[in-house]
């Protein structure tokens, strides 16, 4: 909906609050996660660089979660009413998705690879028929590719389609619009390259060399590197 000259609008109160109240929930998730990976880090079968792109994911998320918080309260205006104004918080919103995205993208990373991993280990003092029973080893190629292909769905609603569909529905007038698209673009391509650093150190040999431009491209389209 673009906005007809010299006119406002301002965003309601309680659109706000949700935003504010999913990125509180996506801090949630990440401590619970942060506080797994920790557990694991303690036995000594779990190494920090075995979880070194999903715990990337996850401080980038926290960073982008905070953030989004911190400019959708910025957004309101300081009066009896209380509305956001439309820029900082479509702003706002497209934080909220990207930091969404990193928290997916760490879940992913991290249990998806997970699964196909128990599928191809028999786990030592647990016998095959309990392990048929309990569904370990049972996913298959058919299991892994329903996960992922779940995965890749909601990481590409969360990073391409529901920041497009903010920007396109914010109430700002359409000459101003590039300013989404230079702000999308300034966070996404620095993740993406922290991205591509991480991977590069994570599963990439010390004594080989990788093409950096390869591995920065394919973080636009990062489920295709989480079923390897």
């Amino acid at each position: 909906m673009a906005l007809e000259p010299g006119t406002s609008i301002g965003i309601a109160l309680n659109v706000t609050r949700t935003r504010v109240t999913v990125l509180v929930f996506n801090l949630t998730i990440i401590a619970l996660m942060l506080s797994i990976m920790a557990a694991r880090g303690t036995s000594a079968d779990h190494s920090v660089m075995a979880h070194l792109t999903s715990s990337v994911a996850l401080y980038i998320g926290f960073c982008l979660t905070l953030l989004g918080i911190y400019v959708l309260l910025d957004s309101q205006d300081l009066d009896a009413q209380g509305l956001s104004r439309p820029l900082p918080y479509t702003l706002g919103s497209i934080t909220s998705y990207l930091a969404l995205s990193q928290t997916v993208t760490a879940f992913m990373h991290e249990y998806l690879l997970g699964f196909e991993a128990v599928g191809e280990t028999v786990q030592p003092g647990v016998t095959q028929s309990f392990q048929s029973l309990v569904g370990i080893g049972s996913l298959g190629d058919t299991g892994l590719l329903v996960l992922f292909l779940m995965g890749a769905a909601v990481w590409v609603l969360t990073t391409y389609y529901a920041p497009l569909r903010a920007g396109l529905k914010s109430p700002v007038p359409s000459a101003r619009r590039w300013i989404f698209v230079g702000y999308y673009l300034a966070l996404q391509i620095p993740i993406c390259w922290v991205h591509a650093e991480a991977w590069r150190l994570q599963y990439v040999p010390a004594d080989q060399s990788a093409n950096m431009l390869s591995l920065f491209a394919l973080q636009f389209v990062q489920p295709l590197l989480w079923f390897r």
